[in-house]
This record gives C-alpha cells, structure tokens and sequence, in this order.
C-alpha cells in the first residue's frame, strides 16, 4: 500500500518543560483542583494515572 502519510510515528522522546509554583497553582485553580482537568503539556510527572511513568527523557 503507498499512502503519502505514515500509517503511525513511534515518538519516544520529547523534551520537558517544567512549571514553576506560581504556574501550578494558577492551572490547579483553572482545573477547579480537579487533576483530570489539567492539560496534558503542564504535567511532567504523572503520579496520578500511572502515564509515561516509562517514558525516556530527551537525555537518555
């Protein structure tokens, strides 16, 4: 089959924009504290779901 688009992309690494505090606390406000709100960009680390707990850094 010849398609003009990839039939998937395998990503692997991505690099990490960390939030300060202030930030945080703004978007946990936003979200009503609610955590299953918060945009998926502004969670580094996910404790919450168990998500890209086996994820690379761009490092590794």
């Amino acid at each position: 089959m010849n398609s003009p688009y990839e039939p998937y992309r395998i990503k692997v690494v991505e690099p990490i924009e960390p939030t300060g505090r202030e930030e945080r606390c703004r978007l946990l406000h936003e979200a009503g504290f609610n955590l299953f709100r918060l945009p998926a960009e502004s969670v580094a680390i996910d404790l919450l779901t168990d998500s890209g707990t086996s994820a690379m850094s761009d490092s590794q």
